[in-house]
């Protein structure tokens, strides 16, 4: 077994690290003549394989975690986009609702007001005519008592 850094040992090194260590191991093996091939120390090669998936599960682990992350993450974000549509839509449709309400309310208060202005015109021009007939009915009998009252003066002289 070569020596290398306790992390390695520990199972707890970085894979790539270890790919890299592997590679340097049959990098550095003794090549046979004629050929490409080499002769790599079993023990060293088995070494670092067996590092590799020891190493393997945690980066995996935490591969799957960040991935698993990501998607909460995600769905969290959906969920409030989502959530802040459908506040948005009802506040769009409250106000709406508040929009058509104010102006139902406009037009109520503005017939409202055009009935009493002409209840209030109808009221003088009926009083008026009122005011008149009694002015004349008035009228009448003063002079219906005008007339007696010279009638009388002229009896008296």
């Amino acid at each position: 077994m070569p020596d290398m850094p306790r992390q390695y040992r520990s199972g707890e090194g970085d894979i790539i690290d270890l790919l890299d260590q592997l590679q340097s191991t049959v990098s550095e093996a003794k090549g046979l003549p004629f050929s490409d091939n080499c002769i790599v120390d079993r023990q060293d090669v088995l070494y670092w394989i067996n590092q590799i998936r020891d190493a393997l599960p945690e980066e995996v682990r935490q591969a799957r975690w960040i991935v698993e992350q990501n998607r909460q993450v995600v769905a969290s974000a959906r969920q409030k986009a989502e959530s802040i549509l459908r506040e948005s839509e009802q506040q769009s449709a409250m106000m709406i609702d508040e929009h058509e309400i104010t102006l139902q309310a406009r037009a109520v208060a503005d017939k409202m007001i055009e009935e009493a202005n002409q209840t209030s015109w109808e009221m003088r021009v009926a009083s008026t005519e009122y005011a008149r007939q009694r002015l004349s009915e008035i009228e009448n009998h003063l002079t219906e008592m005008l007339v007696k009252v010279q009638k009388n003066k002229k009896e008296l002289k």
